[in-house]
């Protein structure tokens, strides 16, 4: 019943954000977002310690609230478009979106060895998906499956409105190699918390961060492209959809392979530390991005400390989704 309240409630508010204008509904989602950022208490102050943590005092306490609450404001602007989405939208996309660096794309899928899009929660990336489906061949997005199964239902129908496919975690590495050898497009999310069996450790905004090494460990494995992309807010209501050119992953070849990943991983943290600098409100600062530390900085009590490092993995990564 719970379950079914959720779905039903929210089933009711996409049909009300459905009749109003867009610019409307984008102001009501930003209102939405500022009203949370004043009564969650709780994600507030996780996006309020983790901003202060990224841009420690490069940023003053005001500029520091501001680009939390301006966070707050972003998502729920991107909520009511998430909610507004339907089939008609492919019809609608040259008024929403405009492609930045599609060559980069074309280039790599052209090789013919598959490709790897590379992502984090950032700017609009389901609304990024839905048009890169309707722009070039529809892809397959590794997702992470509702636990409301009604809600998990009506996301997914969004999500495959201009073709695209969803790819849940319990299947995605037999699915993604499968895949990747018939030349197809596999879209990843990698910049949220993993725990430490799962992760490599790279460098973020000046601390380590436990981090997936599965769009790497696949690029390194199958020879697919591997490209990061993402979405910018623009002042008129519109998203820039951007593609930067492939990871040069033929330069890490002559190194070991575990390293090789990390060295990978490396890299697209870095193109994203960018992205997010140069807008920090649109990331998903709320998330705990820093909370598994890697196995040095853990103090273990009694007579004996001993340091591991953290392993990486030889055959088969594990995954995380979006």
């Amino acid at each position: 019943m719970k379950y079914f309240f959720e779905y039903s409630l929210a089933v009711v508010i996409s049909r009300l954000v459905r009749v109003l204008p867009r610019r409307v509904y984008l102001w009501c989602g930003r209102v939405v977002g500022s009203l949370f950022f004043f009564v969650d208490r709780k994600h507030r102050h996780i996006t309020i310690d983790h901003v202060k943590l990224a841009f420690g005092t490069e940023k003053s306490e005001i500029a520091i609230k501001r680009t939390a609450r301006d966070s707050f404001r972003h998502f729920g602007s991107m909520l009511f478009e998430l909610v507004a989405l339907k089939c008609s939208l492919v019809k609608e996309l040259d008024s929403r979106v405009c492609f930045d660096g599609s060559e980069n794309f074309e280039k790599a899928s052209d090789l013919g060895k598959g490709v790897i899009l590379v992502t984090a929660h950032y700017g609009n990336w389901e609304l990024h998906a839905i048009a890169h489906g309707a722009r070039f061949d529809p892809m397959h997005v590794v997702a992470r499956r509702q636990e409301n199964p009604y809600l998990n239902c009506w996301l997914e129908s969004i999500r495959k409105i201009s073709g695209n496919q969803v790819v849940y975690k319990q299947q995605a590495l037999r699915r993604t190699r499968t895949l990747i050898k018939k030349g197809e497009t596999v879209a990843f999310v990698i910049d949220q918390n993993v725990s430490r069996e799962e992760a490599v450790f790279v460098d973020f905004f000046g601390r380590k961060a436990a981090t997936t090494p599965v769009a790497a460990w696949f690029a390194l494995k199958t020879g697919a492209a591997l490209v990061p992309a993402f979405s910018i807010p623009l002042s008129d209501g519109r998203y820039r959809l951007v593609y930067e050119k492939a990871v040069d992953c033929d330069g890490y070849q002559g190194m070991r392979f575990e390293d090789a990943v990390v060295a990978v991983t490396q890299e697209l943290a870095d193109v994203q530390e960018r992205y997010i600098r140069a807008h920090p409100e649109c990331w998903l600062w709320m998330h705990r991005r820093w909370k598994t530390r890697p196995p040095e900085e853990i103090k273990v009590s009694g007579p004996t400390t001993v340091l591991l490092q953290p392993e990486q993995a030889e055959e088969t990564p594990r995954v995380y989704e979006a």
